[in-house]
């Protein structure tokens, strides 16, 4: 029970240590995309970095997705204010799609033990809906398409499952990409000064997460 209690309190301040960094990087960042000096000025900042800007981001991206905890979204908006849609869309896929496969091969080769380990918490009854094989490849589909749920989460409980890696890997990518788009399609447009179509989008994935969080729940329960 101690064990516990002292797992859960040094995951709190680990979140709130990432949240502060976050806080600190991104409230700069917010200051100087709203003045077009301050967008030129980042634009020069991330091309003095060359190659190495796109490595750290898919890296940071991959972090995000190994350690779960830490939301996704805002990384994605970063992304397409600094490298664009086009760009920043790759660049947060690629980040992505790595995290969940060293994610789903870890759990792979440790099992339920490694799982446990970082969510000491984790209620595996509550997803037995996941050893249901023939329903398996829709429910999953269904659950990361939905805006709101723990995907990250998922990765890990999926992982425990039958389904095969190449499988599981293209569901998540179709089904993750929308709304990584519409993020990093908003972090763009606050870069662009275009900051009515980033206020819309802010306020559609909104209002899809708190849908989306009411339709998790009755999916849940319903399964």
């Amino acid at each position: 029970m101690k064990k516990k209690g002292t797992a859960k309190t040094i995951a709190i301040i680990l979140l709130i240590a990432v949240c502060t960094v976050l806080l600190y990087y991104i409230i700069p960042l917010i200051k100087l995309i709203y003045t077009e000096e301050g967008r030129i000025l980042l634009d020069e900042k991330i091309r003095s970095f060359g190659i190495f800007a796109p490595l750290i981001f898919i890296g940071i991206e991959i972090l995000q997705i190994v350690l779960a905890f830490i939301p996704g979204a805002p990384v994605d908006i970063i992304g397409g204010v600094l490298f664009g849609k086009l760009w920043g869309s790759i660049l947060c896929f690629v980040g992505i799609f790595t995290g969940t496969l060293i994610v789903f091969y870890l759990v792979r080769i440790f099992g339920k033990p490694l799982v446990k380990k970082i969510f000491p918490k984790a209620d595996f009854e509550n997803h037995r809906f996941l050893k249901n094989e023939k329903q398996l490849s829709v429910i999953i589909f269904i659950l990361f398409m939905i805006p709101g749920t723990p995907k990250d989460f998922l990765t890990y409980i999926a992982a425990l499952t039958d389904i095969s890696p190449a499988k599981f890997m293209l569901i998540t990518a179709v089904a993750r990409t929308p709304a990584m788009i519409c993020s990093v399609v908003m972090g763009d447009s606050f870069f662009e000064g275009n900051f009515r179509t980033g206020i819309f989008l802010f306020v559609l994935i909104a209002l899809f997460s708190i849908a989306g969080y009411f339709v998790k729940t009755k999916f849940l329960d319903k399964h």
